[in-house]
């Protein structure tokens, strides 16, 4: 029996468990890795396709041979749970998604193509960049400016084998699709093996949960009481018009690769720190929001603990975290109910605000070591999932990170993620002191995080990959 919109839109109190999966089975069956949760691989490689012209029927012959590699959400889950159990290794990961252009490629009519309007219009497309305020394609890196048909991501423990894995699906591709971009990544730890962006803060802490482990860990680590970490199906599925399962589902991919001036964000720091006179590490919190271990500003003044159970309910005023810092711009976790003049309940924010979360598995790029980071080379390549780009990723680069007054009227965009045109003037908003409310004492700062290419992409569903050839 097919699940229905109730399904999709109820949280499980416990999350899904891929051990039982009862009434989502043929969805993990169907859906591709990656979406409910992240890989977890320490390397991957991410192609960027071009197809070449006059290969369609060999180039689908081929997608439906390779659809057999293609991890799916449930071969993941229980490959993870083999590892646990016997330290035994799967194969390696693989997605395979398609861009607008790359359905079209294949010859598909409009009506058979994904329906969200961005990814239907493209990364590159004039009105999606004045939105998201994204510098001119022609300064993006020269593969990102090619048209892009599909995006295979490949991920696996060893580098070793994962390369000898790309060798082979390169040679396999060589009479059927161009290789226009490659980008590899890999997970960059601190000295606790924690997973952290080249800034130097752990990553990944606050993500929209949907399976049993992933909530039950998150739950006895700091439970549920000021922030549910939970999500339903709802905000990171999309049917798949071409599935030939009841239960068929893709997800939408916003990838972008974001290279970080990390020179210029220490920089900042140290600047911050002789300014108001506070410790460095406290500095970098009020830009990020939390301490580099995880701790969020607005629990404590000093480093202590990592926890994603908090609000910002007894911090209205932002005497502890600014109201510009990154998570509290990106994920604001009912700020926008305190707002007397929004004219809706705090629980009717909260819940909207809720529905724009995304299900981020970016992977680093460029230095190894983030302490011999400079200025360019290195940074994050960033994905999200999501059920509806317009309303999840695209509203909060667009409507919050990029916004001088969200929540407050000029607090100033987000220090980090922002997108702010070259010719436009940057002004942010920090305490006169420590401890004291937002106010109007001014700091200048460049953008940290710079667009260097992107697209939109659609997993579609595997019944669909390994049925391609007879579909017309």
């Amino acid at each position: 029996m097919a699940l229905t919109e109730e399904d999709l839109q109820t949280v499980p109190e416990d999350g899904i468990d891929p051990t039982h999966p009862g009434k989502y089975e043929t969805l993990l069956s169907d859906l591709q890795g990656n979406i409910l949760k992240g890989h977890g691989r320490d390397y991957a490689v991410h192609l960027f396709l071009q197809f070449k012209p006059g290969q369609t029927d060999a180039l689908k012959q081929w997608i439906q041979n390779f659809a057999n590699r293609v991890t799916s959400a449930q071969k993941q889950s229980n490959e993870a749970e083999r590892y646990r159990r016997e330290k035994v290794k799967g194969d390696p990961f693989v997605n395979f998604l398609l861009s607008r252009k790359g359905y079209e490629s294949l010859g598909f009519e409009p009506y058979q193509i994904p329906g969200n309007e961005p990814f239907r219009f493209g990364m590159k497309n004039d009105s999606v960049k004045n939105l998201l305020r994204d510098p001119a394609v022609e300064d993006w890196e020269a593969g990102f400016q090619d048209e892009i048909h599909a995006l295979l991501l490949i991920a696996d423990d060893n580098l070793v084998e994962l390369l000898q894995t790309v060798n082979q699906i390169t040679r396999e591709l060589y009479r059927l699709a161009q290789i226009v971009h490659r980008e590899d990544g890999f997970v960059l730890r601190n000295e606790l093996q924690e997973s952290i962006e080249h800034f130097g803060f752990v990553d990944g802490i606050s993500q929209p949960l949907f399976l049993k482990q992933d909530v039950r860990k998150a739950y006895l680590r700091d439970g549920f009481e000021e922030w549910d970490a939970r999500a339903p199906l709802s905000i990171i599925l999309a049917k798949d018009p071409n599935g030939k399962l009841d239960d068929s589902y893709g997800s939408y991919l916003v990838y972008r690769k974001l290279e970080q001036n990390v020179e210029g964000f220490l920089h900042a720091e140290q600047s911050l720190t002789e300014k108001l006179g506070i410790d460095k590490e406290l500095a970098g919190a009020l830009i990020m929001g939390r301490f580099r271990d995880g701790t969020p500003l607005t629990l404590s003044e000093i480093p202590a603990t990592i926890t994603n159970d908090f609000n910002y309910d007894l911090d209205r005023t932002a005497t502890k975290c600014p109201f510009h810092a990154h998570i509290r711009k990106s994920n604001p976790r009912g700020d926008t109910g305190h707002v007397e003049s929004s004219g809706v309940t705090e629980s009717q924010s909260l819940d909207t605000e809720r529905n724009h979360r995304i299900a981020r598995r970016g992977i680093n790029f460029g230095a190894c070591d983030h302490t011999q980071a400079k200025s360019t080379g290195s940074g994050l390549l960033f994905l999200c999932f999501q059920a509806d780009i317009t309303n999840q990723f695209n509203f909060i680069q667009a409507s919050w990170s990029n916004i001088n007054n969200f929540v407050q009227v000029n607090v100033g965009p987000d220090p980090v993620i922002s997108q702010t045109p070259p010719d436009a003037e940057r002004n942010q908003k920090w305490p006169k002191k420590w401890g004291e409310p937002e106010t109007i004492d001014g700091f200048n700062f460049p953008s940290w995080v710079h667009l260097k290419g992107g697209e939109y992409f659609f997993a579609p569903s595997i019944s669909f990959l390994k049925n391609l050839t007879s579909i017309e």
